[in-house]
């Protein structure tokens, strides 16, 4: 089987973020190894879809009104990894939310995420939900 262009992963997780898409967000990350950046309200390592839906997304969801991650620009590593250089935006409780982000990627040969890693500045985004 030929290698997939990890970037088109990265592409369409962004993609499905955005359309709320949980089709494509169930195949590409059922089984990730999702790292939140250490001081990050959501930091931590999570395991598959459930737990960074249940961990990460859904509490974002409810922390941050209107919240976006949009990358402006996603680059291939090799032949199985992408990074993607981006902005989170949105409206936390104590002020709008602008930080940017850099977020790693392994994808398998099948297309699936299987390493996904954060990196950001936690106390821009701490400050922003006021904690």
């Amino acid at each position: 089987m030929m290698a997939v262009d990890p970037t088109d992963s990265a592409e369409a997780l962004y993609a499905a973020f955005a359309a709320g898409d949980g089709a494509t967000l169930s195949r590409l990350l059922g089984e990730t190894r999702w790292v939140e950046a250490k001081g990050m309200p959501y930091g931590g390592t999570h395991h598959g879809l459930a737990e960074i839906v249940d961990k990460v997304f859904g509490p974002i969801g409810r922390d941050v009104a209107g919240f976006t991650a949009v990358p402006d620009e996603i680059v291939a590593i090799g032949a199985d990894r992408a990074l993607a250089i981006g902005t989170y935006r949105g409206t936390g409780s104590a002020e709008p939310l602008e930080v940017r982000f850099a977020h790693l990627m392994t994808v398998d040969d099948d297309g699936t995420i299987t390493d996904f890693e954060q990196f950001a500045d936690s106390h821009q985004f701490r400050r922003a939900l006021g904690a």
